[in-house]
Parts: C-alpha cells; structure tokens; sequence
C-alpha cells in the first residue's frame, strides 16, 4: 500500500523577476498581455487537482457513470459476530454513497467450494473475502479496507457520536475478553466503545440477518453525521490519519488524490449521502443464507452500475 511532493525553484522565480526588469516597457506588457490570455491560462492545467485546489466546486461535474465499489470489513473480535462486512458504491454523479451489508453467513462459492462470508475471510483474509462477496452479489469490487479495533477508533472519532434507537436492552458478558455489554433500549448516543459493542452483538434475536441490518443502519447514520461536519472541513486530514492507521487496505494515496473532486463535489451537494440498501436471501438447509435471484439482479442497477 503506497502511503506516499512539488518544491518551489527559487532561482527560477528571481530569474524571472529580474528578467521582467531589464525587458522594458513594451516586453513587460507583451509578456504581461502573454501571461494573462485565456489560451495560456488553459495551458498545463489539471481541472481535477486545481478545481479543488481553488475551491472552484461549480466547476466540476463528475462523469455519469462513473463509481467505484468497495468492500469495507471491520474486526473487532476473531468470532463470526466480531466482524462486519459492508459493501459500498460510490456514485458522485448523483451525490449519494450506496451501503450494502453483508451478512457473516452469506453462502459463496470460490473455486468449486461452498462456505460462508467469514469463513472464507478468517481462513484466506481479505484477498478471499473480496472474492467471496463478488462470488455471492455478481459484483466486481475496487478497493477494500480492514479496520481494526485501533484503526476504528480512529475513524469513528473523526466521525463524531452517534444517535441511534437501540431495539431492546442489549446485555452480554464476553467470555473471551470478559468485556460486559449493558445497552439500555430507546435512543442512545453511542460513542466508539458502545458503537463497537452495538455493531458486533452476538445475540441480536433477528441472528446475523438483523445483525447487518443493524449494521447497516449504524453506519449510513455514522457517514452522514461525518457528511455534516469533519468530512465537510477536513477530509484530507481524515484519510491520512486513516489510511496511517493499522489498517489493511489497496487503496493509495493516488487514488484518493484522484477521486478527491468527487468527494468535495458530493459533499458540497447534499448533507446526507449516504443510503441503504438491505439484501435478501434466506437460510438453506445448512443453515447458510442465500441471496434472492431478484435481490442480486436487481443490485447493479442499485448501486448504478448498469
């Protein structure tokens, strides 16, 4: 993962000044009337960098079309409700970030063999956890990150707090980590520490299925609070603190550099960017979830893509 500037050449700089000097009258304003015509303004500029740069957002209007799908996986414990899978597609032609959860007990195939989501994660990482949602949507994806507890926090610090209804009183004692769970019902704030616990609760009585619905709904309102606020007035200093976190990642600093416009574009645009989408499946005799035929056709058109 590449986590990678211009100088200034001084002498260049004096060179001209000096230059302009000695020219005279008449050679300043020619190469005055030279350096201000709207032809050499167009020469040698980058409308993608400098358009955010200058702030000029009105003149940036992202390609219809144009996404990028990713798979974002978060760990906070080695147990199958310790971790969350979501899928994401960004459309910045039409403001909006789509959030897709994915159950841990998605049923896949990978090269002829049949397993869950998680298990194709825990046992082959992210590479195959990729290749596992792809396999189960249809779905080609971009990128993909993994945070961890650390790198989480990190985040969802940037993000701010979160109002959410819990659905009933949450109670859990870890058996591993001896960490107690004791969520009351009703709105609650949730900081990283309950946000964690809320996302990753092992007992929810819908199972897994509710698990990412729940999951689903915490993030799009954890995005959106972040939409308003430090994603709006420093998003650069958001992913760098991110992507230098302990995360596992292929996205570079050039990709964000490239899809930067995007962003701002989007987040100039609407205060609420992020929405839902919740699959649909149900359980085969293996007790494995299987997404609808309906669900995975009608996904691409979703997320934009076709």
């Amino acid at each position: 993962m590449s986590k990678k500037s211009a100088k200034i050449a001084a002498t260049y700089f004096i060179t001209i000044i000096c230059s302009l000097g000695l020219i005279g009258g008449v050679g300043y304003y020619a190469l005055n009337s030279y350096l201000h015509s709207d032809k050499n303004k167009v020469s040698g500029i980058h409308p993608e960098t400098d358009v955010v740069m200058t702030g000029a957002l009105d003149e940036y209007v992202p390609e219809a079309g144009y996404g990028k799908t990713g798979l974002f996986i978060y760990e906070a414990e080695k147990r199958e409700s310790g971790v969350c899978f979501m899928m994401t597609r960004f459309i910045p032609a039409e403001n909006r970030v789509v959030l897709v959860p994915l159950q841990s007990d998605i049923c896949t195939v990978i090269d002829g063999k049949t397993n869950t989501l998680y298990e194709f994660y825990r046992l082959g990482g992210s590479h195959d956890a990729v290749r596992a949602a792809e396999a189960a949507t249809g779905v080609r994806i971009d990128n993909y990150m993994v945070f961890n507890r650390e790198s989480f926090v990190t985040f969802t610090n940037f993000m701010g707090n979160v109002d959410f209804n819990i659905p009933y009183n949450l109670v859990f004692e870890n058996p591993e980590t001896g960490e107690n769970t004791a969520i009351r019902e009703g709105m609650q704030t949730l900081d990283s520490v309950t946000l964690r616990k809320v996302l990753t609760f092992p007992a929810y009585r819908g199972g897994e299925e509710y698990r990412a619905k729940i999951v689903g709904e915490v993030t799009v309102a954890l995005l959106n609070a972040g939409s308003k606020g430090i994603l709006k007035d420093s998003m650069d200093s958001v992913f760098t603190e991110v992507i230098n976190s302990d995360v596992d990642t292929n996205i570079t600093r050039y990709d964000y550099d490239e899809l930067r416009p995007a962003f701002n574009y989007v987040l100039s645009n609407t205060d609420a960017p992020s929405q839902l989408v919740i699959p649909s499946g149900a359980y085969n005799e293996n007790n494995c979830y299987v997404l609808d035929d309906a669900f995975v056709q009608a996904l691409p058109r979703w997320l934009g893509i076709e």
